[in-house]
């Protein structure tokens, strides 16, 4: 199979990590590319260090190529880069800039644009607006799961994987974000038609 840049755009996930592992440093380029900007995303949620950020994911790419003889394969290469950036941010947080431990009681950003993922196509400020601030009032751990469910579309084992918690954990956190979200929305909206809004 010819390998340059152009042939592997058509290549599915499994086949190009199956093609980096062989050794293929096109195949390589191509999910840096492709993985950079949403790995980036999601760890800038964690922490906004933007250097540290973008050196942790530099990291994650260069041990891939150190191990890339010694790595499985995977069908959900999203999944194993996640995992890794986040297993590499805390694992590196004495480096982190901003001197703030990163533990169970790290702040998940919210700035993502999970409403689209809620309200297809909304174009309602007002609503958009007050769905950020219900999302903004769950607990950090319910916020990451959403944004990983909704926003990454990845399944309950992969975000169970992720965070390093049981299947189960995710399922239950994953519902008391949807039950504090209906509260939080019920809550928002009294409040709103109060004011006329």
């Amino acid at each position: 199979m010819d390998t340059d840049s152009h042939n592997l755009n058509s290549v599915d996930d499994a086949e190009l990590w199956d093609l980096f592992r062989g050794g293929n440093d096109v195949a390589y380029t191509q999910l840096i590319k492709k993985y950079s900007k949403p790995l980036f995303n999601y760890g800038y949620r964690i922490c906004q260090d933007r250097d540290f950020l973008k050196d942790c994911i530099q990291d994650v790419f260069l041990e891939l190529w150190s191990r890339r003889l010694r790595i499985s394969p995977t069908p959900a290469v999203k999944w194993y880069l996640f995992k890794a950036l986040r297993l590499r941010i805390f694992r590196e947080q004495s480096k982190w800039n901003r001197n703030e431990a990163l533990d169970e009681n790290y702040q998940f950003l919210v700035e993502f644009n999970i409403e689209s993922k809620i309200i297809s196509e909304q174009e309602n400020t007002t609503l958009n607006s007050r769905i950020q601030q219900v999302l903004k009032a769950l607990p950090t751990r319910q916020r990451e799961i959403m944004y990983l469910r909704f926003y990454e579309n990845l399944d309950f084992d992969n975000i169970s994987q992720i965070m390093e918690i049981s299947k189960q954990s995710v399922h239950n956190l994953l519902q008391k974000a949807y039950k504090n979200f209906r509260t939080e929305w019920v809550v928002l909206i009294i409040a709103f038609s109060k004011l006329g809004l």
